[in-house]
């Protein structure tokens, strides 16, 4: 995760295109129109993205599956507040983040989720010596669970997730030039504490 380029292979959290998000507000207006099926291929294609997202905010398994049905149910009550052109999967993991920090507060707990799990799927279908592989991703687990929170959550989403900047924005609920600022630090502060601990550039 240098600082001064993206470097990770990404693994979109589901259809974070143009295109997926068109098909997405399409589904949204023919269930609207009374067309039930149309839910449910939305949920088809938005939930497993959505689950792996709730999981690492929540590190609960259980927790995570009912985090992303109420963020269905979220939906459908308040779906006319999604404007048309704005990106539909950005949206929908606002909903869920906001859930998940509700139900951690509640619990007084965080995310206990190994970030190792999350480098497995980011690079899954990779090329990697397996061995290598394996103790880079430690590495750079040990790394990020000593980022700051706010650090962490947006560089794993941008570097992990292949999230673009101004979606994080609405995910997180900041405008866009503060989350390229943060990202900018975030990469920053990983650069520094890979150097201070393992005293080298990550391979």
């Amino acid at each position: 995760m240098d600082p001064r380029a993206d470097v990770t292979a990404a693994l979109p959290l589901g259809s974070a295109t143009d295109a997926g998000s068109d098909r997405a507000h399409a589904l949204l207006a023919r269930w609207s129109n009374g067309d039930d099926e149309a839910f449910a291929l939305l949920v088809r294609e938005h939930q497993d993205g959505a689950y792996r997202y709730a999981r690492r905010m929540c590190g609960d398994h259980d927790l995570a599956r009912d985090l992303v049905q109420e963020a269905f149910i979220r939906v459908m009550r308040h779906h006319q507040r999604l404007q048309t052109g704005r990106n539909f999967t950005a949206w929908f993991l606002h909903i869920v983040r906001n859930l998940a920090i509700d139900a951690m507060r509640r619990r007084k707990t965080r995310s206990q989720v190994p970030y190792e799990d999350h480098l497995r799927d980011a690079t899954a279908g990779g090329q990697d010596k397996p061995l290598e592989a394996r103790e880079t991703k430690r590495q750079i687990a040990v790394v990020l669970a000593e980022l700051p929170d706010k650090y962490r959550e947006i560089l794993i989403m941008r570097e992990m997730d292949g999230i673009p900047a101004e979606d994080i924005a609405t995910i997180i609920g900041v405008d866009y030039g503060t989350t390229r600022w943060r990202l900018h630090k975030a990469r920053t502060l990983f650069h520094t504490a890979w150097t201070a601990r393992y005293g080298a550039a990550l391979p």
